[in-house]
C-alpha cells in the first residue's frame, strides 16, 4: 500500500453532493477493544458499541463515535489480512460481500476498511497495519457521521425516503426505492471531498441479505458499471439470499464466529457489566457473536433462560404449559418495544420480526445443548450409537428442533408471529404424544 502524507486533506465542493444514507449509529456492531500498549491513536479507544441491528441511543445522531480501526478487530485475521493486502498493492476491487455470522464484526471491519480508504493520511504502522491520523478531517467527520461520500444503507433508511408509501413500510426488506434513492442516484454524482484518494465514495449495505430482488436488481447495474472511484460493500448473514449475478461480480471476504477462548478474551476486554453467573449463559448462547454476546447483556437477556427455559423444559418432559407460546410473545413484545423507544427510526413490525428470530435461536440453541447433554448421558450408560434413534426423549428433541428452525423459516417469510408461535406448540404437543 502506497505511503501518503499525513498533513493534507482535501476539501469540500461547494455542490450539494449526493444524498447521505447515515441511518442511526455507524459503528454499532461490538468489536472495539482498547488500543495496543503505546498507540496514540484515538480511534483504538475502548468504547460503548452495540450489537449490529439494536442499541441505537436516542441522543446517537448528536454524539461523536468511536471510527474502527483494524486494528480494533478481534478474531478476524484473515478477513483482515486479505483486505491489507488488497490495500497495499493499490488494486481495490470495486465491489465486496462481507460474509458470516451476526455480530462477528462484519458491518464494524466495512466502516474500518471505508474509513481508511477515503482518508489520504492513511500509512502503515510499523506492523503493517493500515491506520489513518485519528484527528484527520476525514476521521472527524465520519466521527460524527457527516461525511458526505461514506454511505450507510440500512432498511431504516425507508423513513427517510421521498416516497410517502416507502416511509410508512414495515422495513422487513430493503426497498427497491431505497437502493434507487440513497445508492444508485448518489453513485453516479461527483465526490464531494477531492482529497487524492483513490476511492473517493463509499456504500456499505448493511443486512444486504433483506434486499428483494427488486431491489438487488437495481443494485446490479451500479455494481457491473461502477462509477470511477465509487466502491460497495454488502454485509450479509445470509450470503445465499444474494442473487448470483451479484455474487459472482463482488469479491467475497468470510468472517468467522469466535471460538470459546476469544469470546472470553472478549468479554473480558468489553467491560460489560454482568453477575459472573450469567457469564457462562451469555458466552454460550452468544454462538461466537461478540455483538450477540453485548446485546444479550445489555437487554437483560437472561430473562429468557429464568422463564423460558422452565417452559422448553417441562415441554421435553411431556409436560406442557398452554402459556409457553404466549410467554414467548411477551418477552418478543418487550423486546420489540424497547427497540422502538431506542431507535426511532425501526418499524414494530421489523423489530417484532428480528426479536422472533432471535427468540427462537435462543429455543434452538437449549434445546440442540439438551440433545448433546442426553446423549452423552446414553453413551456414560453405555447405549449403542443405534440405538439412539429409538430413544423416546432423543427423538422428542430432535423434532422439537425441527419445529423451531420451521417455525423461523415461517417468520422469516412473514408468516404472522402469533400464527408462527402458536403452529410451533402445536407441533410439540402432537411430537410428544405420537412419542407416547
Amino acid at each position: 500500500m502506497a505511503k501518503r502524507p499525513t498533513g493534507r486533506e482535501g476539501k469540500a465542493d461547494s455542490g450539494d453532493g449526493s444524498r447521505s444514507g447515515h441511518a442511526g449509529d455507524m459503528f454499532a456492531e461490538a468489536e472495539i477493544r482498547p488500543p495496543r500498549s503505546g498507540s496514540t491513536s484515538g480511534c483504538g479507544q475502548a468504547a460503548r458499541v452495540d450489537s449490529d441491528q439494536h442499541g441505537h441511543g436516542a441522543d446517537a445522531d448528536h454524539r461523536r463515535t468511536t471510527v474502527p480501526t483494524f486494528d480494533s478487530i478481534i478474531g478476524q485475521e484473515r478477513a483482515l489480512q486479505t483486505l491489507t493486502a488488497a490495500m497495499r498493492c493499490g488494486r481495490v476491487h470495486h465491489a465486496w460481500i462481507f460474509a458470516g455470522p451476526p455480530g462477528v464484526g462484519k458491518r464494524t471491519t466495512a466502516l474500518a476498511f471505508a474509513a481508511a480508504l477515503l482518508d489520504p493520511t492513511t500509512t502503515e504502522d510499523l506492523s503493517g497495519v493500515p491506520r489513518p491520523d485519528p484527528n484527520s478531517q476525514t476521521q472527524r467527520l465520519i466521527a460524527s457521521k457527516s461525511h458526505p461520500d461514506m454511505h450507510l444503507i440500512t432498511k431504516e433508511l425507508a423513513t427517510k425516503s421521498s416516497d410517502d408509501v416507502v416511509r410508512r413500510s414495515k422495513q422487513t426488506s430493503i426497498a427497491k426505492e431505497v437502493v434507487q434513492e440513497f445508492l444508485v442516484e448518489p453513485a453516479v454524482k461527483a465526490r464531494v471531498i477531492h482529497s487524492g484518494t483513490p476511492i473517493g465514495k463509499v456504500f456499505v449495505i448493511d443486512e444486504a441479505e433483506l434486499l428483494n430482488d427488486s431491489s438487488q436488481n437495481a443494485l446490479l447495474k451500479t455494481i457491473e458499471e461502477p462509477p470511477a472511484g465509487t466502491l460497495l460493500i454488502l454485509v450479509t448473514s445470509s450470503e445465499e439470499r444474494l442473487l448470483t449475478t451479484i455474487r459472482s461480480r463482488c469479491q467475497r471476504v468470510e468472517f468467522t464466529a469466535l471460538d470459546h477462548e476469544g469470546m472470553i478474551e472478549w468479554v473480558r476486554r468489553s467491560g460489560i457489566d454482568v453477575p459472573p453467573v450469567q457469564v457462562d449463559w451469555i458466552v454460550r448462547v452468544s454462538a461466537g457473536s461478540p455483538g450477540e454476546a453485548r446485546l444479550a447483556a445489555e437487554r437483560g437477556l437472561f430473562r429468557w433462560e429464568e422463564e423460558l427455559g422452565p417452559l422448553l423444559d417441562a415441554a421435553i418432559r411431556d409436560k406442557f404449559s398452554i402459556g409457553l407460546a404466549g410467554t414467548m410473545a411477551k418477552l418478543i413484545d418487550e423486546q420489540a418495544a424497547a427497540e422502538i423507544k431506542i431507535n426511532a427510526e425501526a418499524s414494530k413490525d421489523g423489530a417484532n420480526k428480528v426479536w422472533a428470530r432471535r427468540m427462537l435461536a435462543f429455543a434452538g440453541e437449549r434445546l440442540r445443548r439438551l440433545l448433546h447433554e442426553h446423549a452423552r448421558s446414553l453413551r456414560s450408560a453405555q447405549f449403542e450409537p443405534a440405538s439412539f434413534a429409538d430413544d423416546p426423549k432423543t427423538v422428542r428433541l430432535l423434532h422439537m428442533i425441527q419445529a423451531v428452525a420451521e417455525a423461523d423459516r415461517h417468520i422469516a417469510t412473514n408468516v404472522s408471529l402469533g400464527l408462527a408461535l402458536e403452529n410451533l406448540v402445536t407441533q410439540f404437543v402432537a411430537e410428544a404424544e405420537s412419542v407416547a
